[in-house]
């Protein structure tokens, strides 16, 4: 059989695992064909005298192979066709191979998602999807796949055509205010909890993960690493780094923690800043509230200290790692630091950084009143 020169192409639309089932999808003219080259239902029918919809059960077998593998087929078009095999990656990877052997591309389930849709911003959404990790921010992008963000460029693109260039340049600035919020739906916001040594910092990540992600001992410099350990806070997905106490030392390895430590304070989200509410030393609080004045300052082991003083011009939370005490009041703030502002349920926003640099050339192009060039921008953003 010579080789396919149209455009049929396969995709495996299933994420790989041990079990279940795979799905394969196969569009394109001679999707059928190729059904019918490989597959051979029990009942003798071929996939292409089959009614539209119809599962056939059978074998999946190359010419010159000893077996085959047992499967379903379905053709759901006359020019669609869905293979559903063991979920193993070795049988959905075999079936692909036949495929291409008989001039089927390859595709991946992004590249076919791409393909289906002739909104980008629609089909990103679609990809993202599955790498929300919470059901709230799966909630978001769900919206933006119904289309929320795509008909706000629309919008803004009746704007610009009516010469309203104002109100077109206030969506532009809200939707781009709304852009860290957007890629954090897939990316966890980033939590370094620092601080000296032998304050809690360990005590207090497991405590709020929920499980003995650090180790604990009372001794300065147990932790050496930075150590991090993904939650969800209020529904929104976040990632704590556990570092290493921030102190003089001689021990090389303690250094270079204590170096991690430093680089993670300038790529986190969010600083949470510990102080030992036994051994509060005002001198390094002072210093402390200077250096990050935009973390979160957490005085720890209350239960240790009779009393508790702390500068009053400042928030600083008041914690017991042993006993929780103030740990649901420093989760809150820390939502709260992160999300100030949660967004409506269907509220259009960018949530990819091709959207997000986009809406900032657009943004450019309207503040210099570039007719032309925005409305093409505008037309960018949406089309695949």
């Amino acid at each position: 059989m010579p080789a396919i020169a149209t455009p049929t192409a396969a995709a495996v639309l299933t994420p790989p695992a041990r079990g279940a089932i795979a799905t394969i999808s196969v569009q394109g003219p001679a999707a059928v064909a190729l059904a019918d080259r490989f597959f051979t239902s029990l009942g003798k029918t071929r996939v292409n005298d089959a009614d539209i919809g119809r599962i056939l059960v059978g074998h999946w077998q190359a010419e010159g192979e000893s077996f085959g593998e047992e499967l379903v087929v379905a053709r759901l078009a006359d020019d669609l066709v869905e293979i559903h095999c063991h979920g193993g990656v070795q049988a959905s990877q075999r079936i692909l191979k036949h495929l291409a052997s008989a001039g089927c591309q390859v595709q991946s389930w992004q590249a076919r998602t791409l393909s289906e849709q002739s909104d980008a911003i629609v089909a990103e959404a679609k990809i993202e999807l599955p790498r929300a990790v919470t059901s709230q921010a799966a909630l978001h992008l769900l919206d933006q796949a119904n289309g929320a963000l795509s008909r706000e460029i629309d919008t803004i693109g009746e704007l610009l055509k009516q010469s309203n260039f104002e109100v077109a340049e206030q969506k532009i600035a809200h939707l781009l205010s709304l852009a860290p919020f957007g890629k954090h739906l897939t990316q966890p916001w980033l939590i370094v909890i620092a601080g000296p040594p032998n304050v809690g910092k360990s005590s207090l990540l497991n405590k709020i993960v929920g499980y003995d992600r650090a180790i604990v001992l009372d001794m300065p410099g147990t932790t050496r690493d930075v150590l991090h350990a993904t939650t969800a806070l209020d529904g929104w997905p976040v990632q704590f780094s556990d570092t290493a106490g921030i102190r003089v030392s001689d021990d090389a390895i303690e250094q270079a923690g204590i170096a991690k430590a430093k680089a993670a304070l300038k790529t986190a989200d969010l600083v949470i800043v510990m102080h030992d509410a036994a051994d509060l030393k005002p001198d390094e609080l002072d210093q402390s509230l200077q250096e990050l004045p935009s973390a979160l300052h957490v005085v720890n082991k209350i239960d240790l200290a009779d009393d508790v003083r702390v500068p009053a011009s400042r928030e600083m939370i008041a914690t017991s790692a042993v006993t929780s005490q103030g740990v649901p009041q420093l989760i809150t703030s820390i939502v709260f630091h992160l999300i100030p502002h949660v967004p409506q349920a269907h509220e259009p926003l960018p949530f990819t950084d091709r959207q997000i640099e986009g809406l900032r050339q657009l943004h450019q192009q309207v503040q210099h009143r570039q007719l032309d060039d925005a409305l093409k921008s505008t037309e960018t953003l949406l089309n695949t």
